[in-house]
Formats: structure tokens, C-alpha cells, sequence
């Protein structure tokens, strides 16, 4: 499996969305809420590209709306409204929170708070599944998070 994930990440670093019509309000908010929640503005913007794509209006097929895919009950735990969530910053907001609280519930480990954000909170560690969605969902948002990283100013750049 680590193989795989390896040569995942190395094809999925080139395919960092570069631009979307929203880049400025994006970059805004994900700057706002990096001084409220202790989570890398760079994660944000990977999340962000690999779960819409970088479109605020986006809906999956399970309900989640918006920026970071956020389902309704989710989002109103955290404290925004269903009817806020094709709202950029209201949004972001609530998927920050979030990977706030899955990065201290799991110490920190990267891949445990990216298996949790895209299939659920487990009581321990969140192992990679072997089948399903959630393999390549990680290894989508651990390359556009070495691509956001690696370029020069990347704190600043939107997805």
C-alpha cells in the first residue's frame, strides 16, 4: 500500500487546481480563520482542491455541500448553518474547525485526521482502508499539500 501511495502522490502533484474565480475570497478567508484555528493555511487550500475543486457551490452525492464538502449536521456542529454553507468564508470556517479537532484528537497524524474528514471519526488511529473512496481522496490531498508547500509563497496562494 505505501508504494502505492507513494506513486499517487507523485502523479496527483501536477494536477494542483491553479485557479478558480474565487481565489481572492478564498485566500481571504482561509487567512482569517489561520489566525482563530491552528491548522496550516496550506492543508485548508489542499482539502479545499481536492474535495470541490475549488467550487463554492458545489454538492456531492452524499449531501455535502459546498468549499470543504461539509454535510449539514457536520457544519452545524461547528457552528454554521445548512443555508451558509455555499458561503466561502461560513465554509471554510466550519471545515476548519474541523480539521482543527481531528488534528488534536489524532496528535497531529496527518493521514488519520484525512481518512477521518472523509470517512469519519474512529476512537484510535485511522488506518488508510484498503478499497473505497478514501485511499485516493488522502493521496489527492497529501499531493496538492506537497505541491502547495513546495512552491515559493504558497502560504498566500489560494488552490
Amino acid at each position: 500500500m505505501a508504494g502505492a501511495l507513494t506513486a499517487s502522490l507523485l502523479f496527483l502533484t501536477a494536477a494542483v487546481p491553479r485557479s478558480c474565480p474565487y481565489d481572492a475570497e478564498i485566500g481571504a478567508a482561509v487567512a482569517s480563520v489561520s489566525t482563530v484555528h491552528a491548522v496550516p493555511p496550506a492543508l485548508v487550500k489542499a482539502v479545499i482542491a481536492a474535495e470541490s475543486a475549488c467550487s463554492p457551490r458545489a454538492i456531492s452525492r452524499a449531501g455535502a455541500r459546498g468549499l470543504m464538502q461539509l454535510l449539514p449536521g457536520t457544519a452545524a456542529k461547528a457552528g454554521v448553518r445548512p443555508e451558509e454553507l455555499f458561503k466561502p468564508d461560513r465554509n471554510i470556517l466550519a471545515g476548519t474547525r474541523l480539521l482543527a479537532v481531528l488534528l488534536r484528537h489524532y496528535h497531529g497524524d496527518l493521514v488519520s485526521v484525512l481518512v477521518a474528514y472523509n470517512a469519519g471519526a474512529h476512537q484510535g488511529y485511522a488506518p488508510v482502508p484498503v478499497n473505497g473512496e478514501t485511499p485516493a481522496y488522502v493521496a489527492r490531498v497529501l499531493g496538492y499539500l506537497e505541491a502547495l508547500t513546495r512552491e515559493p509563497g504558497s502560504a498566500a496562494k489560494p488552490p
